[in-house]
């Protein structure tokens, strides 16, 4: 058994011959829309990433150095692991487009 891939569109499994592509053919014409959404969200996650990696370098008293941080008790340290696996599973999301052809 195999997953399939679904459209970020309309989030209906792909079609045989899409696979790979990010959207199915129904949602294809909506493609600058649907990217630009994706786009929209990574940013945000980017910045909220952004915002706890500052407090934590505020936390550890240094702007410009690596945070090592380990501490299991603080709620930042938590948010911030899930924000960049979220993170992660968006810049995989928005790579499924393929390099923009200006």
């Amino acid at each position: 058994m195999t997953k399939k891939s679904s459209c970020l569109g309309c989030r209906a499994l792909m079609p045989n011959g899409y696979e790979k592509a990010a959207l199915c053919p129904h949602c294809e014409p909506r493609m600058s829309e649907l990217y630009q959404r994706e786009i929209v969200a990574k940013r945000s996650l980017e910045e909220t990433f952004d915002r706890l990696w500052t407090e934590c370098q505020r936390c550890q008293g240094s702007l410009h150095e690596e945070v090592l941080c380990s501490n299991r008790d603080c709620p930042i340290f938590y948010m911030r692991q899930k924000i960049r696996m979220d993170l992660d599973t968006q810049e995989k999301r928005v790579q499924r487009f393929g390099a923009p052809d200006w």
